[in-house]
């Protein structure tokens, strides 16, 4: 960052405040459309702005959760009724609560560090995904449930245990999975799991009590663990970036120690809570609940216990076959199961025509990288010609079907992301295409859970009658140079013949690519 920079970044603050001039904002304004990094210092000072106001106005809302449990803390060690009975006219008067609001905070810290017995500083909320992130291993257990679905009589469903493991250290995982077939006449629930160690997978059926093995590659094995650890982390938290909107809905005793409940949702009927000890802000218990009619809510998920850095039991990993169950192969037959196997697609026998995406990462500055195929079984020419004139950077290969560009999934916004090449691989005598798509506009907040849909066209002599809806989904976002390289050109070389990315693909490159492209589309 310049010296300049930090003039600009000073007037970026001082245009919250409403006290730039017209020039300084004028000058504000053309330096940020040729500073990339100033424009990043932009966001994050506006998510701040917006999380102060929030928090500020949620302040009102919370305070009757903030001054209850600091009547808890003040009761545990002062049993004077009278007292108490003071206090608690004083916290809940009408007319005294705004003008003792700041006492409340204090006196709510005081009760917990000092009454409560705690040393500890204050904890955050969005302090969960970092304690995740950096364990050893991680342990939970607790039920699934069936929100909205009854047995044939009205009954309720039995709920199906949750068990997993996340060794991180050891590159091995132990997951549960459960599956809901609903009919008229009967309901079948069918569950399983599977196991991950080193570079051989074991998913047991408990309905029909088999297990079947597969190998993976190192990358695949690798991946695997790090989205097994993005879909726990889903299930405990719910959308990650919008923790920092959470709230306390109340207050529970867990093994003596007092523990704050969080609560958060989205707009798509889902609310998630987790039990946060008062002291050190560690994760004990978390609960996922839907809502199966208006203002009808049932719990979908419970983890009852949950551990991190814990010592991994003898036999968690194991890979026989529980006693009683039947293998239908072993890990020395068992088939080979490439990245390449992991993502569906559309194929069409009567045009005989197949495409679909195969993989795809996020990066820091909003763009995306998705590597996908499309192929005509009946074409005379040979695949590699409709690659002769790309180069990079440049428009996409004319493909029979051509996915020119991403929208956000969420039907709101109006955010097109244009697609452009980047290189391409070749495997099975298939090629895929590697495309960075740069949005033209602030893609919404909750991109990186809602996820993208294609935008196709077809390049034909005819255009089949049929439609394509192709979800994408990121795996993770990447943030610099080295998880490009790990991550990137390791799925490009995973899906090459020869194991090697293309040579004229690198982070900087890419990271260039997108900021000229945002230039030449800004207003």
């Amino acid at each position: 960052m310049s010296d300049k920079c930090h003039g600009f970044r000073s007037r970026i603050v001082d245009s919250f405040t409403g006290t730039l001039s017209e020039q300084d904002r004028r000058e504000l304004q053309e330096h940020l459309s040729v500073c990339p990094p100033c424009r990043d210092y932009l966001q994050v000072m506006k998510r701040e702005d917006a999380s102060l106001a929030e928090y500020f106005a949620g302040i009102e809302e919370n305070m009757a959760n903030r001054q209850e449990r600091a009547l808890q803390m003040i009761e545990r060690f002062d049993t004077n009724e009278e007292t108490n009975t003071i206090w608690r006219r004083i916290m809940k008067s009408r007319y005294s609560k705004l003008a003792t609001a700041a006492a409340i905070l204090v006196l709510a810290a005081v009760a917990l560090i000092v009454l409560d017995g705690s040393t500890s500083p204050a904890y955050a909320i969005t302090d969960l995904p970092r304690q995740f992130e950096q364990a050893r291993t991680i342990h939970v257990q607790g039920w699934n449930h069936f929100p909205g679905h009854t047995m044939p009589d009205g009954g309720k469903i039995p709920p199906t245990e949750i068990n997993e493991w996340i060794d991180v250290e050891n590159g091995r995982w132990r997951r549960s999975e459960v599956g809901l077939t609903v009919n008229d006449k009967d309901v079948r629930v069918a569950a399983g799991e599977t196991v991950s160690d080193s570079r051989i997978e074991m998913s047991i059926d408990h309905t029909e009590k088999t297990v079947t093995y597969c190998r993976v590659s190192p990358y695949r094995q690798k991946l695997g663990m790090r989205q097994r650890s993005k879909l726990l982390a889903g299930q405990l938290f719910g959308d990650i970036t919008q923790l920092s909107n959470s709230r306390v809905v109340g207050v529970e005793q867990i093994d003596g120690v007092t523990h704050d409940i969080w609560q958060s949702g989205d707009a798509h009927g889902w609310r998630w809570q987790q039990w946060l000890s008062a002291n050190t802000g560690r994760l004990a218990r978390a609960q996922v609940w839907r809502e199966v009619a208006p203002g009808q809510w049932e719990i979908a998920a419970d983890y009852q216990h949950i551990e991190y850095n814990a010592e991994v039991p003898e036999g968690v990993f194991a890979m026989d076959p529980p006693s009683g169950y039947t293998a239908a192969n072993t890990p020395e037959t068992a088939p080979f199961r490439e990245l390449d196997d992991s993502y569906g697609g559309y194929t069409d026998e009567h045009y005989n025509l197949q495409c679909g995406a195969k993989i795809a990462f996020a990066l820091a500055d909003s763009s995306v990288i998705l590597g996908w195929q499309s192929f005509d079984h009946e074409s005379k020419e040979p695949p590699d010609v409709l690659f002769e004139d790309t180069t990079f950077g440049g428009p996409l290969p004319k493909l029979p079907v051509e996915f020119y560009a991403l929208k956000p999934a969420n039907e709101s916004s109006d955010v097109i992301y244009t697609g452009y090449h980047l290189g391409q691989t070749h495997k099975d005598h298939r090629f895929i295409e590697w495309s960075l798509y740069v949005p033209n506009g602030e893609p919404p907040a909750n991109i990186q859970t809602d996820g993208y849909t294609i935008l196709y066209r077809w390049n034909l002599e005819f255009e089949p009658r049929w439609t394509m809806h192709v979800p994408v989904m990121p795996e993770f976002v990447v943030e610099t140079a080295e998880e490009f390289d790990e991550w990137v050109l390791g799925a490009m070389a995973e899906l090459s013949e020869d194991g090697k990315a293309p040579a004229d693909v690198t982070y900087q490159e890419v990271i260039d690519l997108a900021q000229q492209v945002r230039t030449s589309v800004a207003p």
